[in-house]
């Protein structure tokens, strides 16, 4: 397809603006925070096979998982802002910066958000035949319970631990948060009746919810989902304030040239507008968002905000 023209909104004679006229003349590299075949890398890869067919370039990506994705982040916040090496970024780079004294990076400083592209949402299960029948059973007992519920989270600092942080804070509980490595291990914890509950992904709990092995208490959308429509929200069952999902955004190194923070997100926009690219990202139980760069940069802003409010109320940090 070659390369393509900006629009001529972006027609100026700045250097920048020269730069994002020929841009891309190279395969780009999108790296991800994450093992390869995960649901977010799914993700990643399909959007980099079809920004990389507008773009006229391919988009080699790079998995580069562990360390809280400390290794990523840094790895792209030193690379060139020439938009040919991306962060496939989120929720997850969100806490992990308040997570750690002193913070191994900021994420405003360091990067430009280019576009929002998915959701996936948080849930609260239990075992089929729990006694727990919704979120008010749940909170009756963590509150009547004298050893406290036992709820388990697939790793420490994750959206879905510092979810169950949250539920502690907004709606006045407590219980033991109990880690596992993986969430295969976690999922077979709860099965056993090790645990009494747990926080959870959508995209890691579609098959056990639908096997009928599992089931939902809660949602933490804002508003019920098109996937589980019969799966209430938190807020819906009388706790405020609990609107949480695991977001996946693209952002570049500060200082990129903002014709192509500009380029990038119209393409992408396109991309997500495609109805089988939603159709694939329903598949992954993960829901489209997409938007303007601006508005990328707000949520990135909120996100930090709000999660850094959960690690210091929780007196939560790594070293």
């Amino acid at each position: 397809m070659g390369v393509i023209p900006i629009v001529p909104l972006y027609l100026h004679t700045t250097s920048a603006q020269a730069q994002a006229r020929t841009y891309p003349v190279r395969p780009i590299t999108l790296v991800a925070p994450y093992a390869a075949g995960n649901t977010a890398d799914m993700g990643g890869r399909l959007l980099a096979q079809q920004l990389g067919a507008l773009l006229g370039q391919s988009i080699v990506v790079e998995n580069r998982p562990g360390a809280g994705g400390v290794s990523a982040v840094k790895q792209v916040s030193g690379a060139t802002p020439d938009g040919y090496t991306l962060l496939q970024s989120g929720t997850a780079m969100a806490i992990t910066q308040s997570l750690f004294k002193p913070p191994p990076y900021d994420m405003l400083k360091s990067f430009v958000p280019i576009s929002l592209l998915t959701a996936t949402d948080v849930l609260i299960l239990v075992r089929n035949d729990s006694k727990l029948r919704n979120l008010n059973d749940f909170i009756h007992e963590a509150k009547s319970k004298k050893n406290g519920l036992m709820i388990g989270v697939s790793a420490l600092g994750t959206t879905q631990h510092l979810s169950a942080e949250l539920l502690k804070l907004n709606a006045k509980i407590d219980y033991t948060i109990v880690p596992f490595k993986s969430a295969s291990a976690l999922n077979a914890a709860l099965l056993a009746g090790d645990i009494d509950a747990e926080f959870e992904l959508v995209s890691a709990m579609l098959g056990l919810l639908q096997a009928g092995q599992v089931r939902a208490l809660a949602i933490g959308s804002e508003k019920r989902v098109e996937l589980l429509p019969d799966v209430p929200t938190v807020g819906e069952q009388g706790v405020p304030h609990f609107e949480v999902m695991a977001s996946g955004m693209i952002v570049a190194p500060a200082k990129t040239p903002d014709a192509i923070v500009q380029l990038l997100n119209r393409d992408i926009q396109q991309v997500l507008s495609q109805p089988d690219v939603v159709k694939r990202f329903k598949d992954y139980a993960q829901r489209v968002l997409g938007g303007s760069a601006a508005q990328a940069q707000d949520f990135l802003k909120s996100e930090i905000l709000k999660w850094g409010r959960v690690v210091n109320e929780a007196n939560i940090s790594f070293k």
